[in-house]
């Protein structure tokens, strides 16, 4: 039966297309790379290649569930793919910015930031190792002083804001078209969605997505329903994130941009049926 489920799965949402896309564009890029001799850095064209990478490892993620049938754990990790919409739409928003190389800086002394405060909570909670503490504090306090901002603004700081919410918010508004506007909105209550269906305090733990409503508990069998959102939703993001890294890359995106703008169109229409 699960054999069977993920065959239907597979043939009905298209996944091995979208899987040929995600292993072309990776070829594309990594000849690009190659091409072009783009070193590890923290630059802008880093900060795109690694959104890329870890929207593509989503995307097949997405697919190995859609496959198998499970579209709630596909939707919670499509959040991944639009988070770096995001981002990237802020940074795109920024490049007449003076200050652009500075929120680039900074949004790569975060990275460390996350890593130091890690390491500190580990040596602080497990290890308990008061010289190696004392150090981490120490290589803290230093990289904190490296950043153009103060880095005690909240999560987001290095773009200025103090979470994902305010972030998106001042990203929307920035949009100069109101259809734009419009969409960007829509991609957002489906991430709130995500949210709902992911984090154990709210009522997406108990509930399916497109399951039986009056159902009150935790259902963990296949299902054939509520595929559609989120390859919808991980598509459209996927696309606006390919075309940040093709144009960054000097890649052709023409030929991707309509092979995705069919899929999600696709996909749209059956979460709508």
């Amino acid at each position: 039966m699960e054999t069977s489920m993920r065959n239907t799965c597979v043939e009905q949402w298209r996944l091995y297309e979208l899987t040929n896309i995600l292993d072309s564009i990776e070829d594309d890029i990594a000849s690009a790379i190659s091409d072009k001799q783009i070193k590890t850095g923290n630059d802008y064209c880093n900060i795109v290649l690694r959104s890329m990478g870890k929207a593509i490892v989503s995307m097949r993620e997405i697919i190995c569930l859609v496959s198998c049938g499970y579209p709630d754990g596909a939707l919670s990790i499509s959040r991944n793919l639009y988070e770096q919409l995001i981002i990237l739409a802020f940074f795109e928003g920024k490049h007449q910015d003076r200050k652009f190389q500075d929120y680039v800086e900074d949004y790569c002394i975060d990275y460390d930031i996350q890593r130091c405060n890690a390491l500190i909570y580990e040596c602080k909670n497990c290890f308990q190792n008061p010289e190696r503490l004392t150090e981490l504090t120490q290589e803290l306090t230093r990289i904190k002083s490296s950043a153009h901002k103060s880095t005690d603004r909240g999560t987001y700081w290095w773009a200025g804001y103090s979470s994902f919410s305010n972030l998106t918010k001042a990203v929307i508004r920035s949009m100069q078209e109101q259809n734009v506007q419009f969409f960007l909105h829509r991609l957002h209550l489906h991430y709130k969605r995500a949210c709902v269906a992911l984090h154990a305090s709210c009522i997406g733990n108990t509930l399916r997505l497109g399951g039986n409503p009056d159902f009150a508990g935790i259902d963990t069998t296949p299902s054939e329903k509520g595929h559609a959102l989120p390859l919808w939703f991980a598509t459209v993001s996927l696309g606006y994130i390919l075309g940040v890294a093709f144009s960054v890359l000097e890649l052709d995106y023409e030929n991707y941009e309509q092979s995705l703008n069919e899929l999600s169109s696709f996909y749209d229409s059956k979460e709508r049926d």
